[in-house]
């Protein structure tokens, strides 16, 4: 750890090893977040680079996670200038930057102009299989090549993982015949981590000596079998039995997570609505008061807690948020998706590539995934697949080219699923053509990316549609009074500050859960107490009046206590008042407002709903310390972001006993806030703080050892 710290260590290190699955991420991961490097660091960057990389996307990741700032689509600049940025940036602050998974000494050449290696304090670090792509002239570093887990060390892995999943006491051990089955197994792993992680996963849903016997008597056959011992081999033969040990209604679910890139890191969200909306979900399998949303979750789980599918990062309230899978088990998911037409991925780097797509004798799979680095990009219209389910197309490189749609409607007439991401700014709209009404089986339609998009009339004719999810895109482009006819749609997610209010009808949606970033308007009025109380995520922006603002409280999923995420905007000269939050939205877990509070017509204690476990403010222009006091008192309070102007005092003091389970503290642009004192036992479980834009604040109160502190005046 040491060497990490030390400034005077520019050797950048290497950690190497041709083995898949061999644990170079894990133990970068390991350094990375460690208290002492986070303590030391002023700056962390982790950024995962694949086969399939884009220098534009990587050197934005790192402006995001650096500043904690998005960049808007306008503001992305040439690479030249976004490397010239970067390294202005990291040249004032000690970084760790992690380049994790990197396959071409390309990308290196691209990126390490951007690193501030004349600044003595900061360090990177590279996992690759590949040791020869760091060989670039002028560049110093220093390999690690992670040795294999002995005996003892596979089994205390081994029994760790099990046992954890078994949930047994703490002093209980695998003996007798689970020792001599386990030890017996772990010898086929030989020593990779990967390996006995996959092995561990299989035998957490296996507790008897008879089950174990069976799985033993499947690894000796499949690595014997296999693709051999050397290399991969080990670690396939071991991945693909866990693989036929999935229960069949897990299989379909597990496959489909090929269809996104690798590393990349899939919203849990998103991908429980497309598997819904492939029917991989089904009412049968619900019981009570269950949605399929909440099955799904568990499907997920399952596959989480067979150790196949990794936990990106949850949320607050300790749900998973976004998930991965390591790349040697995405290639696995591919290879039995192939064998079964389940799915196909096509990498266009060319034009030659497009053509064969194009060609169409190819594309035979029941889903396709289309990684594009092309700057026009078509769908195939030659193309014709009867049987086609998911179409995932994902433009890779910054193009200002086209999206042909075209040929969608009449080739993939069974479509359910239609994902599209374009993370880049282009200057031509996505026009749906008006056919897409012909593609009645369509139930998932998300565009992501800053785009202009336009629906045509037709999409009153997807009946089926339960999500459509354009919150990323820049102006949408739509029919009025369309929504009240799609009566299936569960997830409605758009872009507010474009779409029209007067399009806005959703009292026939009986099964809405999601209703987010729709702007406010006059259709409140008579709409909002008709919601269906369904509704558990609900975000409205641009409210005008103090009606309007009023109007938001009369749905019904407050009153019921349905309600999990509320977000609500409105204009600074319309003040929230005589609303007590704590009675209307008792279950509430997660609570953004932006735009005046009332303090003095509304009691501060009724003011924020006990349960709450994020919160954003902004522009509140709350005054009293009170108010800050009973945020405090929130006992389950972990996330807390006081944004512009969302108090306005010069003081704030944070008293003993407040904030007991505060995690996670941004403060931003609070221009008039001079001192803030915390007194001892206040705040005791803060890890990060963050301070940006507080001209007057000049010292931060003393905190605990262990809090990660950005502090920029």
């Amino acid at each position: 750890m040491n060497k990490f710290e030390g400034g005077g260590h520019r050797a950048v290190p290497i950690i190497s090893m041709r083995m898949g699955g061999s644990g170079k991420t894990t133990l970068a991961r390991k350094i990375y977040n460690h208290n002492t490097i986070k303590q030391h660091f002023q700056c962390q960057i982790w950024i995962s680079i694949s086969q399939e990389w884009s220098v534009d996307h990587i050197l934005i990741e790192i402006l995001r996670q650096a500043t904690g700032q998005k960049k808007k689509s306008d503001e992305i600049g040439s690479i030249e200038e976004l490397v010239e940025e970067v390294r202005t940036y990291l040249e004032q602050k000690f970084s760790l930057i992690v380049l994790d998974d990197v396959w071409e000494k390309e990308a290196l050449k691209y990126l390490l102009p951007a690193f501030p290696f004349r600044n003595k304090g900061s360090k990177i670090i590279i996992t690759t299989r590949i040791s020869e792509i760091v060989q670039i002239s002028g560049l110093s570093y220093s390999f690690y090549e992670p040795r294999r887990l002995n005996n003892v060390e596979s089994w205390d892995l081994l029994t760790k993982i099990v046992l954890n999943q078994w949930q047994v006491i703490n002093n209980y051990q695998l003996i007798g015949d689970f020792e001599r089955l386990g030890k017996e197994m772990l010898k086929k792993c030989s020593g990779l981590p990967l390996a006995i992680i996959a092995l561990s996963g299989i035998l957490c849903s296996k507790d008897s000596i008879e089950e174990w016997e069976t799985i033993s008597k499947n690894v000796s056959t499949k690595v014997m079998e296999g693709s051999g011992t050397q290399d991969y081999g080990t670690v396939k033969d071991v991945l693909a039995l866990s693989y036929n040990e999935l229960p069949y209604n897990l299989k379909p679910c597990f496959l489909y997570l090929a269809l996104f890139p690798e590393d990349f890191l899939i919203p849990v969200g998103k991908l429980i609505r497309m598997w819904i909306s492939e029917g991989f979900i089904t009412e049968e399998q619900r019981c009570g008061e269950e949605t399929l949303e909440d099955v799904a979750r568990q499907f997920l789980d399952e596959l989480i807690q067979r150790n196949i599918v990794q936990v990106a990062s949850r949320n607050y309230e300790g749900k998973v948020k976004r998930v991965q899978i390591h790349d040697l088990i995405r290639e696995l998911c591919i290879k039995k998706a192939k064998k079964r037409d389940f799915l196909e991925i096509y990498s266009l780097q060319s034009s030659t590539a497009q053509a064969q797509v194009e060609d169409g004798t190819i594309m035979q799979s029941r889903r396709v995934g289309i990684y594009s680095s092309l700057s026009n990009t078509s769908i195939p219209s030659q193309a014709q697949n009867p049987h086609l389910r998911s179409l995932f197309v994902f433009q890779l490189r910054r193009h200002d080219g086209s999206l042909n749609l075209a040929s969608v409607h009449e080739n993939f007439r069974l479509l359910k699923v239609l994902n599209i991401v374009r993370p880049w700014p282009c200057s031509d709209k996505l026009a749906f053509p008006i056919e897409i009404g012909n593609l009645i089986h369509l139930r998932y339609l998300g565009i992501q990316g800053p785009l202009s998009i336009i629906l045509p009339k037709s999409i009153v004719n997807l009946k089926n549609l339960f999500t459509l999810d354009c919150r990323d895109c820049k102006f949408i482009e739509v029919v009025p009074k369309v929504w009240w006819k799609l009566y299936r749609l569960r997830h409605l997610l758009l872009r507010s500050t474009e779409v029209p209010p007067e399009t806005l009808e959703f009292h026939t949606l009986r099964s809405l859960q999601t209703l987010w970033g729709v702007r406010g308007g006059d259709w409140m009025l008579k709409q909002m107490s008709t919601l269906s109380p369904t509704v558990k995520k609900l975000g409205i922006n641009t409210i005008l009046t103090t009606e309007q603002l009023e109007a938001v409280f009369q749905c019904p999923s407050f009153k019921l206590g349905h309600l999990h995420t509320f977000s609500l905007k409105w204009r600074t000269d319309v003040k929230l008042r005589n609303i007590e939050l704590s009675f209307l939205c008792h279950g509430l877990r997660k609570l953004k407002l932006s735009g005046p509070i009332g303090e003095e017509e509304s009691s501060p204690a009724n003011l924020f709903p006990p349960k709450l476990q994020e919160v954003t403010l902004a522009f509140s222009k709350l005054k009293s310390n009170e108010t800050m006091t009973t945020l405090g008192k929130l006992p389950n309070l972990r996330y807390l972001y006081l944004n512009d102007y969302s108090y306005i005092s010069k003081e704030w003091t944070c008293s003993a006993g407040e904030f007991p389970q505060l995690e996670h503290l941004e403060i931003q642009g609070l221009q008039d806030l001079e001192e803030w004192r915390v007194e001892e036992r206040a705040m005791p479980n803060l890890s990060f703080l963050s301070v940006y834009d507080c001209p007057r604040l000049t010292r931060l109160p003393k905190l605990g050892n262990n809090v990660v502190v950005h502090w920029e005046p």
